[in-house]
């Protein structure tokens, strides 16, 4: 056989051959924007301008969408797993319920995406544009969010625990009501003026985060790392921090009135903050600056305040047993109505003029 009909023969049998399901399914959205219920799972798709198709129910298990185009897309009910979004444009696409299990989304914009009650467990949102998107009720356990966006973000009733958020500003996102940040690592985030109350906040790591101003009314902070965290002026009342770690900490301020500080580890600027009616049982408040705090009714019991700058400080009513203040500053204190018995008051100043006081 000749080689011109060896090559015709070739090219006669490529155009008799059809083209796969799949195949035409590619060509079908690429031609008319829409591919509801198809299979494309594989499909190459990077790069592609898919602006407002219609993908609800498709099959785009291990797709690539590397820097398409699916702004306004509906891709709700579709099947995703594996699915890489990397650099996509997702921005006002509906993606309500969908499961993506460890998603790619590193770099995309996902901008006033509607993501309600989607399942996006260990996704990656590297660098991710999350502005004005809706995540209500979605499980973003042990996703990573560093250097996202998440302006006008409402995440109310999310399930953050374990997600890495550090460094992530949060100080603008317009809900968290009911969100969820056990074992979250928040390090050098910004959370300041926001109402996290009622919230989980269990073992969370919270080191040099900015919660200035902060409503943490009534949160579980139990275990919580805070170092060197910034919470001046925050309300920390009836909340529960259960042998939290605060070394250096600026409370200045802070609220804690009714909170339950027992077994915490506290140490830095504390001038003027409020533990009337507190629970502090066996904890260290070491050298810490308390200088005008008030401890009106609070319960103190086995706390070490060795060293620690007390000047002007209320401890009026409140209830002291064993309690360390050996060489602590009590000038001025108010030790009115309490009993100094079995507390160490050794090298101690202003401890002759609180003893009167007492009695």
């Amino acid at each position: 056989m000749s080689k011109k009909l060896y090559y015709l023969f070739i090219l006669i049998f490529c155009l008799a051959t059809p083209l796969s399901a799949n195949e035409l399914a590619v060509k079908q959205l690429l031609a008319n924007g829409e591919c509801r219920q198809c299979d494309l799972s594989g499909a190459d798709l990077r790069m592609s301008a898919l602006s407002g198709s219609d993908l609800s129910g498709a099959i785009l298990d291990n797709a690539i969408l590397y820097g398409s185009d699916l702004s306004d897309a509906n891709l709700q009910g579709a099947s995703l797993r594996g699915t890489s979004f990397a650099r996509t444009d997702l921005s006002g696409a509906n993606l309500q319920g969908v499961v993506i299990k460890r998603g790619r989304f590193s770099r995309a914009d996902l901008s006033g995406a509607n993501l309600q009650n989607s399942d996006l467990e260990e996704a990656n949102f590297i660098g991710t544009n999350l502005s004005g998107a809706n995540l209500t009720g979605a499980n973003l356990k042990s996703s990573i969010f560093t250097e996202s966006r998440l302006v006008a973000t409402d995440l109310s009733n999310a399930q953050l625990d374990g997600a890495d958020l550090r460094g992530v500003d949060l100080s603008q996102v317009s809900s968290l009501s009911q969100a969820s940040f056990k074992r979250t690592n928040l390090r050098n985030s910004n959370l300041s003026g926001l109402d996290l109350s009622h919230m989980d906040f269990t073992q969370a790591r919270l080191l040099n985060a900015n919660l200035s101003n902060t409503l943490l009314v009534s949160s579980l902070l139990i275990e919580t790392e805070l170092k060197k965290a910034r919470m001046g002026g925050a309300d920390l009342r009836q909340a529960t921090l259960k042998r939290s770690q605060m070394h250096g900490v600026n409370l200045k301020g802070a609220q804690f009135q009714g909170a339950q500080l027992d077994g915490v580890v506290v140490s830095g600027n504390l001038i003027d903050v409020d533990f009337s009616e507190a629970s502090i049982v066996r904890a260290n408040m070491n050298g810490a600056n308390l200088k005008g705090a008030l401890f009106h009714q609070a319960k103190l019991e086995f706390t070490d305040f060795g060293s620690a700058n007390l000047y002007g400080a209320d401890f009026s009513r409140a209830v002291l047993h064993r309690c360390n203040f050996r060489k602590a500053n009590l000038l001025e204190a108010k030790f009115e109505g309490v009993d100094l018995t079995g507390n160490i008051m050794d090298g101690a100043r202003g401890v002759e003029s609180n003893s009167k006081q007492a009695k």
